[in-house]
């Protein structure tokens, strides 16, 4: 145990392009709780409800921090000269991956749940108690790893390590709930919907702050996020079995 997570903490230090006081304020607090204010005030002065955009920009920062930080986990090798070394070791890559997530799992547990406080405290409405937020944030994360896993994977061909979590993010943001019910997106995208992380979290919070709509969802969204995962593994066995671009 101690040394998978020295290996994760040293990758962090490593690999983590916002690993300085500014940058990790700027990153993972600052802006999204700025996008969290953003999406609530807009939606809210369209009538929206405030309570769930509140709640959804807040599970989609933690969300943010996993998927971002898993393609820098791999992007960086590429940026910093490092991924044919990386590739030549005899470390096992796939695992090499899932242990670089470990920290971003915790920043992004810190990101959403700072960003659910302190947007609570600035709209003056709490619609789920903190510890049941804490808990729909951990179903987030853990979905999220499995998006993460794939974007990981892309990044070992791609050669952009911002294209495919910049696409990811903001699939999530149409489709997961976040800002739109699925029934006001256009027809054909709807079935879309529930295959997207977060979405099944979000059904149940739009539902009603009852318990029973929250247990319902969480097999549901384990369920998409070990869909995700093994998505993840076959793109990452499909990368490393072609030469990863340098």
């Amino acid at each position: 145990m101690s040394d998978l997570l020295r290996g994760a903490a040293l990758s962090y230090r490593a690999l983590f392009t916002w690993l300085n006081p500014l940058g990790y304020l700027s990153s993972r607090i600052v802006r999204p709780i700025g996008i969290a204010v953003a999406f609530t005030a807009t939606t809210s002065h369209y009538g929206a409800p405030l309570g769930p955009t509140l709640v959804g920009t807040s599970l989609l920062a933690g969300a943010h921090a996993v998927i971002y930080g898993m393609a820098l986990a791999v992007g960086n090798e590429r940026n910093f000269g490092t991924m044919p070394i990386w590739l030549a070791s005899p470390q096992n890559i796939l695992g090499a991956v899932c242990q670089r997530a470990l920290p971003h799992l915790a920043d992004g547990f810190v990101s959403g749940f700072l960003t659910y406080l302190v947007c609570s405290a600035l709209y003056r409405n709490l619609l789920l108690p903190i510890d049941v937020f804490a808990v729909l944030l951990l179903l987030a994360l853990v979905s999220a790893f499995g998006t993460g896993l794939v974007v990981a994977g892309l990044n070992l061909r791609v050669r952009d390590t911002f294209l495919w979590p910049n696409i990811a993010v903001l699939a999530m943001i149409l489709f997961s709930g976040v800002l739109l019910a699925p029934a006001q997106l256009p027809g054909l995208l709807r079935p879309a919907a529930s295959a997207f992380p977060l979405s099944h979290l979000m059904s149940s919070v739009r539902a009603g702050p009852g318990l029973g709509h929250l247990a319902d969802s969480v097999l549901a969204e384990l369920v998409t996020g070990a869909c995700w995962a093994a998505a993840g593994v076959l793109v990452v066995r499909f990368a490393l079995r072609r030469r990863p671009s340098d």
